[in-house]
């Protein structure tokens, strides 16, 4: 099968990601082309909230270059990069232009019989994906995303998209036989075990994970824009004996004064383990988090005001915007357990062992004439890689 591996913006961890996709699609028989991009134009991500342009071109020479795989790479248009910084909107639609050619000179000379594509969701997708359906109404896509329990070094892969957009948003789980349903207390224990954190107890607050602004799920699943606007809704609906903890998005660097409404009663907690917090609540309140998910490991009543892939059980309440955060909780844990048996299915190991920068430049020696870049750039770029990753304590 001829598969196309699509991603725009393979930095360090996306190229280890794709690659291990590769590989193992690789391993299976499959032909393979990685079609990436030089540079990608944003207007916001992370914590990032200004326009600005995302250059991959060392990664692309440093690691999928010397991977062995054949690939393709959208150059980088310095003149539209300019424009950018200057007109940020008006010189997208002229972006798109420019990469919808290399993307139609690919899908018409690869013709790929699966395209795989990490998300999917993000706008500097969009491109890509509906230029491709419009070539072949019947083109197959997979679609991955990370896995959850954890996230790091798993993933899924669903034929619809990913988070609530997925296939599994919108099937409700099977019901479990006995022999499953006891493989799935067990995985619990062993779970809660690993984070030392299995006496489980109510002290009594409502916990509320946060979450970063410009990710999808809360651009695209959210009612809230932003975190403000969801704490000032949160507040008046928790009733006022009862405490309110928030915890800020690990990469979420603003002040954490930032999302807190003056005279608020919400008390943010960036210290404590989350497992932690997560084991001693009275019950967890988010948009879609991931953290979500994992409260069912601790058998905690668990609502939710956005969509997710959870949104087709009943395991997490979806609470509506004129309701109260009950006091008294009303929750099924076998319905959770159904749920988490759906995702631990779903969920598949990554393989992310990468190679050493030695293997790089000795794979860039061998084949040169394969790179599509000169020779001295290649060693460059993996030399700039490893002095980025030394200075970051990174392990190469």
């Amino acid at each position: 099968m001829r598969i196309l591996i699509y991603e725009p913006m393979p930095d360090i961890r996306r190229a280890d990601v794709i690659l291990a996709i590769a590989r193992k699609e690789s391993e299976l028989g499959n032909s393979i082309l990685l079609l990436v991009e030089e540079e990608v134009q944003l207007l916001s991500r992370n914590h990032i909230n200004h326009p600005h342009s995302v250059n991959c071109t060392n990664i692309i020479k440093a690691k999928i270059a010397t991977s062995g795989f054949n690939f393709a790479a959208i150059p980088r248009n310095k003149t539209l990069e300019k424009k950018f910084i200057e007109n940020p909107r008006e010189t997208l639609k002229h972006i798109k232009h420019y990469r919808t050619a290399y993307f139609k000179r690919a899908l018409e000379s690869y013709k790929p019989e699966k395209i795989i594509i990490w998300n999917g969701l993000p706008h500097y997708q969009q491109n890509f994906i509906d230029l491709a359906r419009n070539m072949n109404p019947n083109q197959k896509f997979s679609f991955l995303e990370a896995g959850w329990f954890p996230q790091a070094g798993t993933y899924y892969e669903d034929p619809l998209g990913v988070n609530a957009q997925s296939e599994i948003s919108f099937t409700k789980p099977r019901d479990i036989s006995l022999e499953e349903r006891q493989n799935v207390i067990q995985w619990k224990l062993s779970y809660r075990e690993k984070y030392k954190s299995n006496d489980i107890s109510d002290n009594g607050y409502v916990f509320i994970p946060l979450q970063l602004e410009t990710d999808t799920n809360i651009t695209k699943f959210s009612p809230f824009p932003t975190m403000n606007d969801f704490l000032k809704w949160v507040e008046p609906r928790v009733d006022p004996n009862i405490n309110i903890i928030a915890r800020q998005h690990p990469l979420d660097r603003r002040s954490l004064h930032n999302f807190l409404p003056r005279n608020s009663r919400v008390k943010l907690d960036n210290e404590t383990p989350l497992h932690q917090l997560i084991s001693k609540s009275n019950c967890i309140l988010g948009i879609n988090s991931t953290v979500l998910l994992e409260t069912l490991i601790y058998e905690k009543p668990v609502y939710a005001v956005g969509d997710g892939v959870f949104s087709g059980s009943d395991a997490i309440i979806k609470l509506g915007l004129e309701e109260m955060i009950p006091t008294h909780h009303k929750f099924s844990i076998g319905k959770q357990e159904e749920l988490l048996y759906t995702l631990l299915c779903k969920q598949e190991d990554l393989d992310l062992s990468t190679t050493t920068v030695y293997n790089n430049l000795l794979s860039a020696v061998k084949n040169c004439r394969l790179l599509g870049y000169p020779l001295s750039s290649v060693i460059l770029a993996n030399l700039k890689i490893w002095a980025k990753n030394k200075l970051n304590n990174h392990p190469e």
